[in-house]
C-alpha cells in the first residue's frame, strides 16, 4: 500500500509539473518576465525581425515606384516624339494613303535625327521592323517607307515595332548603379 501511495504521489506531481510547463509555454512573453524574471529576448528578436522586413519593404517600394514612374513618362515622351500630331487622350487615326506615308515618314524621321541624340536614350537601327497588314495581298512598301496600294485595296493596320535602350539618369544621381531599360515601343 505504501509503494501504491508512493507511485500515485509520483504520478500527480508529475502531471504537476507537466501543467505548469504547459501553462509557462502559452504564457504572453510579459508574463514569463513576471514568472521567471528573465528579459524576453525571443521578442525582442521578432520585433527586430519585423522592423527589418517592413524597411525592406518600404525600400522595395519606393524603388518599384521609381521604375514605373520612369517608364511612364518615357512612354508618354515616345509617344508625343513618335507619332506626328499626337493629342493625350485623343483617338489616332488616318485615313488617306498621303497621310499615312507623312505618318510613317514622320516616325523614320524622328527615330534617325532625333533620339540618336539624346543622351540617355540609345537607339540600334537594325531594330526597326515596320509591319503592313492589308485585306488585299497585292499591297506593298517600298525601300522609302511608303506604301503603294493595289487597285481597290484597303489597308487595315500598319504597325512599327523597334526598341529602344534607355538609362535611369536619377539613379546615377543619387550615387547608385544605373538602371538600364529595353523599351519595345509599338
Amino acid at each position: 500500500i505504501l509503494h501504491q501511495q508512493q507511485r500515485q504521489d509520483e504520478g500527480e506531481e508529475e502531471e504537476e509539473a507537466l501543467r505548469r510547463k504547459l501553462k509557462y509555454f502559452f504564457m504572453s512573453p510579459c508574463d514569463k518576465y513576471h514568472a521567471k524574471g528573465r528579459k524576453p529576448f525571443k521578442l525582442g528578436l521578432q520585433l527586430l525581425k519585423i522592423l527589418i522586413v517592413t524597411v525592406q519593404l518600404v525600400m522595395f517600394g519606393l524603388s518599384n515606384q521609381m521604375v514605373v514612374t520612369f517608364k511612364e513618362e518615357n512612354t508618354a515622351t515616345f509617344k508625343h516624339l513618335f507619332l506626328k500630331d499626337y493629342q493625350d487622350n485623343a483617338p489616332q487615326a488616318v485615313h488617306t494613303q498621303d497621310e499615312l506615308n507623312s505618318h510613317i515618314n514622320y516616325t523614320l524621321e524622328r527615330v534617325r535625327l532625333h533620339v540618336i541624340h539624346h543622351g540617355n536614350i540609345l537607339f540600334d537601327s537594325a531594330d526597326l521592323f515596320i509591319w503592313f497588314v492589308s485585306s488585299v495581298l497585292g499591297s506593298a512598301a517600298d525601300r522609302s517607307g511608303s506604301l503603294r496600294l493595289c487597285d481597290g485595296g484597303r489597308l487595315i493596320n500598319v504597325t512599327m515595332d523597334f526598341q529602344l535602350k534607355a538609362i535611369n539618369v536619377q539613379t546615377i544621381l543619387n550615387n547608385e548603379i544605373p538602371d538600364c531599360y529595353t523599351f519595345a515601343i509599338t
